[in-house]
């Protein structure tokens, strides 16, 4: 009787050896944080040249199951935060939440709501800059190129991996953050109830936000402040908040690491007439 291709004993030796590195790593027996043995004792091990071992060891790389580290081997990935958007549900939490007291705002943002985390595991790095519109960002914005806008880098992380979550770029045009002279104040991060309370300050209600997302390679810069796992994409998201007047408030470029992060939407869909 002839061998299902299925079958392990009918893989490649490079495939079965990698998919059986992978077994004993979610078994346990290669614990986050441990070092793979040498590629020596693989060999040995597994009755294979050297050569084979290092292109199993290297499927696993591409999916994300081992790492390299500079002249110390190859080891078990610790286990890193993940982020889980749901726009229809978040955008709205959002908007009820600027509308609460302070104390109730300062109970958690969204950086707790899209991981899970408490406030107290989060860092908050921000950083301001007056600049003026490319034309990339003056179209995505319907205003004219070179317009003064208030651009705020977010890092958000998570202390002990030391990387963030996301790199985010919001844009505000300038005048509008510029009505109250707190928007401009980094020092201020995290603001209880983000953006929509900031715009909230300065008379501006949020009528609905234009969401637009692909993946694409990440430039080196992304994967290593991202500690991007090797062979996996970046998933990079345009947001476009509106005013209840139809007016471009903030636009978001948001960068997020394609290993762990999950895009959820729900939509809910009129019924039809009984």
């Amino acid at each position: 009787m002839s061998q299902s291709p299925e079958e392990p004993q009918a893989l490649p030796p490079i495939r079965r050896i990698a998919d059986d590195l992978r077994r004993r790593i979610a078994a346990g027996e290669f614990m986050p944080g441990t070092r793979l043995p040498s590629t020596r004792l693989l060999a040995a091990a597994y009755s294979v040249d050297p050569k084979t071992i290092y292109r199993s060891i290297a499927l696993l790389k591409e999916s994300g199951q081992v790492v390299s580290r500079q002249g110390a081997g190859v080891y078990v990935p610790e286990p890193r935060s993940t982020i889980r958007r749901e726009p229809q549900r978040r955008y709205q939490w959002e908007k009820d939440r600027a509308q609460l007291p302070l104390a109730e705002r300062q109970e958690t943002g969204t950086g707790e709501y899209d991981t899970g985390r408490r406030r107290d595991e989060l860092d908050f790095p921000a950083r301001f800059q007056k600049v003026t519109a490319s034309p990339d960002v003056a179209e995505r914005m319907g205003i004219a190129p070179g317009t003064e806008l208030l651009r705020r880098l977010y890092r958000t992380t998570v202390r002990e991996e030391k990387a963030p979550l996301s790199l985010i770029t919001s844009y505000i045009p300038y005048d509008l953050a510029a009505k109250n002279p707190d928007l401009l104040d980094e020092g201020r991060e995290p603001w209880p109830g983000g953006t929509m309370h900031q715009l909230k300050t300065v008379g501006v209600e949020i009528d609905r936000i234009v969401d637009e997302s692909h993946s694409r390679p990440p430039t080196l810069e992304e994967q290593a402040a991202l500690q991007l796992t090797s062979g996996w994409p970046v998933l990079e998201l345009h947001k476009i908040s509106y005013s209840v007047e139809d007016v471009v408030v903030e636009y978001s470029q948001v960068i997020l690491p394609g290993d762990r992060t999950t895009l959820r939407y729900t939509v809910q869909l009129e019924r039809w007439p009984s």
